[in-house]
């Protein structure tokens, strides 16, 4: 995120609160609750739809005021904590300030877009230990996805998590895709490949839904790299692509590889990577953590997901829990322990309101 785009995510807040408070003006001058109500309705309605339309939708009126969209999602949310209080409020006094009201909620866009901003710009480590008997050897292993680097977190931000990276010393790196999307320049995935290959970790690769930039050519029009100069610049730089395929790791580890789920012409039927040593510790890295079929199929003992980035804007996790999808933490699918990650970053909008940026460290242990 540069210092420009972070003035015009600002500015543009600006403009969505006047906008907001604008609009709703007429209903709070009559101050009727049932009114008040329905107005509180068609705003939770409106933030849920635009959390989705942000990232769901391949709509170019969204992509040409990006910002301004994501700002109006911050108002809104933050005039909805308000509404709520000042109902609490309501019970006990019948009529409130209008002014102060006025205050309270640009209190609480200022608050609430703060902590979207800066929650996005700070990576921590989260730990994990895990002990199974298929193992005979200790491992340390990092593992991140959903960089999307290019546009959400500054260059320093990125730099300073991959040297923490670096000096854990781990017995290998795995990305778990989508390390760049559509709005990353060639230079810049040139760049992070680049620096991720310096750390003189053994790296391991799967594609993402985004990295090469497919959904790219249907919202912006153009590619910024093909996907030949990913595959190149990923193998340049000593990372190994398990596509599909894996690797064995010692004589107790293996590692998979699987694709996109939505990428056909690359993801294999399940059955096709069987059988596999059943006395081998299996550890699968798939980007998507969806396919609750395939990970039965595949019976890893361990699978690495993302994707999801916990919801990434609040409350999309709520609703991805009801919904029943694997969205964030630890689960559990027949034999498999199943993590998924929210993410070393975030995409489209330099803003996360659900959970934290995680690179995550995994100790193996017999």
């Amino acid at each position: 995120m540069t210092v420009i785009k972070f003035c015009l995510l600002i500015s543009e807040t600006i403009l969505g609160f006047v906008l907001i408070n604008l609009i709703q003006l007429p209903f709070r001058k009559v101050n009727k609750r049932i009114l008040l109500f329905f107005l509180f309705i068609l705003k939770f309605g409106l933030a849920l739809l635009l959390r989705y339309l942000l990232v769901g939708i391949n709509f170019n009126l969204f992509w040409q005021n990006e910002f301004l969209f994501a700002a109006i999602y911050l108002v809104l949310v933050s005039d909805i904590f308000v509404d709520i209080i000042l109902f609490a409020v309501s019970l006990f006094k019948k009529e409130t300030n209008k002014k102060l009201r006025m205050i309270v909620s640009l209190i609480f866009t200022v608050l609430f877009a703060t902590y979207n901003i800066v929650n996005m710009q700070i990576i921590m480590p989260k730990y994990h230990t895990i002990i199974d008997s298929k193992l005979k050897h200790e491992y340390k292993i990092v593992f991140f996805s959903d960089l999307h680097y290019g546009k959400v977190q500054t260059k320093g931000t990125v730099d300073k998590a991959l040297e923490e990276i670096k000096e854990l010393k781990p017995d290998m790196l795995l990305l778990g895709g989508d390390i760049t999307d559509e709005f990353t320049t060639k230079e810049e995935m040139e760049y992070i490949y680049k620096k991720i290959g310096s750390l003189n970790i053994p790296t391991y690769y799967v594609y993402g839904n985004h990295d090469q930039q497919e959904s790219g050519q249907k919202r912006l029009g153009y590619q910024m790299y093909s996907e030949e100069d990913l595959k190149n610049t990923i193998e340049k730089n000593g990372i190994s692509i398990l596509c599909e395929n894996y690797v064995e790791i010692n004589d107790d580890l293996i590692l998979i590889g699987r694709d996109y789920p939505n990428k056909a012409h690359n993801r294999k039927d399940t059955k096709d990577l069987l059988p596999l040593p059943s006395d081998r510790y299996l550890l699968c890295i798939d980007h998507s953590p969806y396919k609750n079929d395939d990970i039965l199929e595949l019976n890893a003992d361990l699978q690495l997901s993302g994707h999801s980035h916990a919801g990434q804007l609040f409350p999309l996790q709520l609703i991805y829990r009801i919904m029943g999808l694997n969205v964030y933490g630890d689960y559990y699918i027949g034999d498999t322990h199943l993590y998924v990650s929210s993410g070393i970053a975030g995409w489209g909008y330099p803003l996360r309101s659900e959970a934290h940026c995680y690179y995550e460290v995994f100790n193996l242990k017999p």
